[in-house]
């Protein structure tokens, strides 16, 4: 079941994060996994595994911008949300909650001013589209990078061909509802070829430093219309649904791909 829960933390006192924080979200989320329970924390280090988690960027005022980052403005919320596509997985964040009301960022305390939890069922994001739409708008609200096989270049524009099949994969590793077998896979791209596209897009590229590392990725909106009003109709809608849990593309564990799904009329 895709589950996000939303943390609203207060700093102790000022501390500089860095200009892009979906790394340190990332290490939070870890550090209580570990706590928890030491085993699921290593298992989500394992490489060339596909991760049943995401997580957005922390979300917070400043009060200045410095050479290191910007200074956090302490009589202000910082907010982050942690997202699961599996329910087990989320289960070790009550438990690490009920025992403590605070968390530490670097070496600063953050207590945990409140905690908001949204789900729906793999059922109820592909049954809860009511009816077809002729078309939506994505919005990228942090980096995103597609990859393509063949090669180590990142894809930087949003094309349905890489999009939704790149979701729809997502969904079989972890979908307890419905998993879509390798011929509907198949038709599902012939689909999308033939009857979607980006009819808008206001895109454009920006860098996010991670340490001492960075990737560039694209933000920005996409519109996608749909010349059909069918079932692979209803089934894009629900896998744009399923991105607000799982985000997109590349590094997604990390903080990029964070996206919003809005049906246009």
């Amino acid at each position: 079941m895709p589950i996000k829960i939303g943390l609203e933390l207060r700093p102790e006192r000022p501390i500089i994060l860095p200009l892009f924080t979906g790394h340190v979200a990332r290490g939070l989320l870890l550090h209580i996994i570990r706590w928890v329970d030491p085993g699921a924390s290593s298992a989500l280090h394992e490489l060339n595994v596909t991760k049943p988690y995401s997580v957005t960027p922390l979300e917070f005022k400043s009060k200045e911008r410095t050479e290191k980052g910007y200074l956090v403005d302490v009589d202000f919320p910082c907010r982050v949300w942690f997202r699961f596509l599996r329910d087990e997985l989320f289960n070790n964040i009550p438990r690490y909650f009920s025992e403590k009301d605070r968390i530490l960022v670097y070496d600063t305390i953050f207590r945990i001013a409140s905690l908001n939890v949204k789900f729906e069922s793999y059922e109820d994001l592909l049954r809860g589209v009511d009816k077809p739409v002729r078309a939506f708008r994505i919005y990228f609200k942090t980096p995103t990078y597609l990859k393509t096989l063949g090669t180590d270049y990142h894809y930087m524009f949003p094309d349905h061909l890489l999009v939704f099949p790149n979701l729809m994969r997502l969904w079989n590793s972890f979908s307890d509802y419905r998993s879509f077998s390798k011929g509907e896979f198949l038709e599902y791209r012939g689909w999308l070829l033939k009857n979607v596209g980006v009819s808008q897009h206001e895109i454009r590229t920006r860098i996010a430093y991670m340490g001492r590392r960075k990737a560039t990725g694209f933000t920005g909106w996409a519109t996608y219309e749909m010349k059909t009003l069918d079932e692979w109709n209803r089934v894009t809608c629900a896998l744009a649904r399923f991105a607000e849990y799982s985000n997109l593309g590349g590094n997604r564990t990390g903080g990029f791909g964070v996206v919003e799904y809005v049906p246009k009329q």
